[in-house]
């Protein structure tokens, strides 16, 4: 997940590269067997497809182009938060001020997808967004033997 201008930034330059890569393969791979011409081909075509995917995921959210996200576990609150960010257009170092700490503890929290962060923190994070969360607790019935 790209999640700051400059990773957009270097994702972009990338596309490019993967772009003209494989437009325009090198004198190297020429030499190479037609199934592994392929094979290269087609893991360039890979990446390039999932990287430019993240770059339109990136651009639909910092643009307004979603209003509202769906968390289907407790795990997914923390994509959910770095997206609402994103959809907010604030900045990592805008939120860190929100929530009176240093850019670098948000970068932190957004590297590791807020790993070990305690409930208040999110929840902390959540009210700096300006989000409103609903939840809904679904029970399965376990399984008789």
């Amino acid at each position: 997940m790209i999640t700051n201008e400059r990773q957009y930034r270097i994702s972009k330059a990338q596309v490019a590269k993967f772009r003209a890569a494989i437009e325009a393969p090198d004198s190297s791979t020429r030499t190479l067997h037609p199934r592994a011409q392929k094979a290269l081909r087609e893991a360039a075509q890979s990446q390039l497809d999932d990287l430019a995917a993240e770059v339109a995921d990136y651009e639909r959210l910092r643009d307004g182009q979603l209003t509202a996200i769906t968390a289907e576990s407790i795990a997914d609150l923390a994509p959910a938060l770095i997206k609402a960010r994103i959809m907010r257009n604030w900045t990592q170092k805008e939120l860190a001020d929100k929530l009176a700490v240093a850019e670098q503890q948000v970068q932190r929290y957004e590297a590791t997808q807020y790993k070990g962060v305690s409930v208040e923190r999110l929840q902390a994070v959540a009210d700096a967004l300006k989000l409103r969360v609903r939840e809904v607790i679904t029970f399965e019935p376990l399984q008789k033997r």
